[in-house]
């Protein structure tokens, strides 16, 4: 099964190849649709890799909110609950995909700029990839450096249609940055936030429990969380500030992480 697929515009090919040169090095098999075969039939080629594939990576550019093919493959893929949009320029998606918070690769495209490559590869991770139970959790040494191997974020959420002077706030979240407690040890601080959101609900500090956001009201239920992890005792040369970032479907409700902290509380796992 393919893990990724990136559907774009032809105007955009060389940023697709360069994303998927790029995701393939964290060790994902990724479909563009350069890699079909001589021979091939290729709409069949490119229509079995859309519908195999785990998540549907869309870069919305100012050439591929015009494509057909690319909101054919963008309506497919959010339908099955796969679609992860990218925006690759200033232009935004098209009308029918604006309710959707997309990731923003642009200053990556145009001055490669890593921390937003690293936040799309975190929130991929987080989406496609399985998360390690609680007795799997990845150790580190004294001396090492902790990374995002180490650390991740994770959330429940739920409806309570609460009524605020913002306006109707459906949903609840608990965001959580857990770990071993030799990545957890070395934490300093968290502050987890929710780009876009109403004042006083976009950042808030974490705490030795879980802390609530109230998210504000989104069409479809899609909204990106990151987590600014600031840590202490990192060896020279390895950043002090991890962001982990993770898309979340509203429509995955997930655990009560408040009480999912009792159970990890008696295998002496703390989290953030």
């Amino acid at each position: 099964m393919t893990d990724l697929f990136i559907s774009y515009a032809s105007e955009d090919r060389h940023v697709a190849e360069r994303l998927a040169v790029r995701l393939a090095a964290d060790g994902w098999e990724v479909f563009w649709d350069r890699q079909i075969a001589a021979g091939a039939q290729w709409n069949a080629e490119i229509q079995r890799n859309l519908h195999d594939a785990r998540c549907v990576v869309v870069l919305w550019s100012a050439a591929s909110k015009k494509s057909f093919w690319v909101k054919g493959e963008a309506a497919d893929s959010f339908e099955t609950n796969r679609y992860f949009p990218v925006l690759i320029d200033t232009a935004g998606p098209p009308r029918l995909f604006e309710h959707v918070q997309a990731m923003s690769l642009a200053r990556w495209v145009e001055h490669c700029d890593s921390r937003e490559l690293d936040d799309v590869r975190s929130a991929i991770s987080s989406r496609i990839g399985q998360l390690p139970m609680y007795g799997n959790l990845e150790k580190v040494a004294e001396g090492e450096p902790v990374t995002s191997a180490h650390l991740h974020l994770i959330h429940s959420c739920w409806r309570v249609d609460k009524r605020t002077s913002f306006g109707l706030m459906p949903y609840q979240i608990h965001l959580i940055v857990y770990g071993h407690r030799t990545a957890l040890s070395r934490v300093a601080l968290v502050e987890y936030r929710l780009p876009g959101y109403p004042q006083d609900h976009e950042c808030q500090v974490g705490g030795p429990r879980e802390r609530l956001f109230e998210l504000k009201e989104l069409a479809n239920g899609f909204s990106i969380a990151q987590a600014h992890v600031r840590l202490r005792s990192q060896p020279n040369g390895h950043p002090t500030v991890l962001r982990l970032s993770r898309l979340i479907n509203m429509s995955e409700s997930g655990p009560r992480l408040d009480q999912d902290f009792i159970r990890r509380a008696r295998y002496d796992l703390p989290a953030y």
